[in-house]
């Protein structure tokens, strides 16, 4: 079972449907282009066409994934409230990366907490 709190309320699926994985496409081609640009960033190389990537963009279409891995119990705009900033990029990666490999049993709650120093 994968739970997600939000707002104080909890909600769960027993499993990740086959819909997670046949829609993963979208977030997973965001996630790339979030990740060149970064590592370019960080690099200081010179962004070539970044296509307006824009943060409320790659948001949206992440998020509307991970609404998606839950059943749409709850809303993009439910997790944009309720979900805590420092994980959530974080925590979305590491459920489509799980659902990507159809390693899902590793998932369990959301949001995930920091690993202690």
């Amino acid at each position: 079972m994968i739970t997600c709190t939000l707002g104080g309320k909890k909600y769960s699926v027993d499993f990740v449907s086959g819909r997670a994985l046949r829609e993963i496409e979208p977030a997973m081609k965001m996630y790339t282009r979030i990740s060149a640009i970064s590592e370019a960033a960080v690099k200081g190389e010179t962004i070539e066409n970044p296509d307006n990537l824009t943060i409320p963009d790659a948001l949206d279409v992440m998020i509307r994934w991970f609404c998606l891995l839950f059943g749409n119990q709850f809303t993009p705009d439910d997790v944009l409230d309720n979900y805590p900033v420092d994980r959530l990029m974080h925590d979305i990666v590491i459920a489509l990366f799980a659902v990507q490999a159809q390693t899902t049993d590793v998932l369990s709650t959301f949001p995930t907490t920091a690993a202690e120093d």
